[in-house]
């Protein structure tokens, strides 16, 4: 039975074109090279963006796109998946802030950068 199964999927994933497959962590649809512009501007935005793991990077809405990442603290500690967004033609990407991060910004400029993502967010990523 198992053999079967094997068969089966290796015959399915066969069936599939090379250039359909979606980028790592990207969604069906999205391109390899959109992928990697939204990858590399988040990770301008990262201390350690070698270290980056993406997920469920899809097209938005209003036009940006969105996702998750897995970074490490400053200690080099997972900190597990926060939700991202990134427009391409603003040239701005961050990561979701949390309440902690609004509560304490070390700027009235970080504040209005977190405001932006926060509406750019909602207005192509939040459900």
């Amino acid at each position: 039975m198992r053999q079967v199964s094997i068969g089966a999927l290796a015959l399915l994933l066969a069936a599939i074109p090379a250039g359909a497959r979606a980028p790592d962590g990207a969604e069906p649809g999205l391109d390899a090279d959109t992928a990697a512009r939204v990858t590399a501007l988040l990770g301008r935005t990262l201390r350690m963006p070698e270290t980056a793991r993406y997920g469920r990077l899809r097209a938005g809405r209003a036009g940006a796109f969105c996702g998750e990442v897995e970074t490490t603290n400053r200690m080099g500690q997972p900190v597990g998946p926060r939700h991202f967004v990134a427009d391409l033609d603003a040239g701005i990407a961050g990561i979701l802030p949390d309440g902690p991060e609004l509560r304490n910004p070390g700027s009235p400029q970080d504040y209005a950068a977190m405001q932006r993502i926060l509406t750019l967010y909602a207005a192509n990523c939040a459900a």
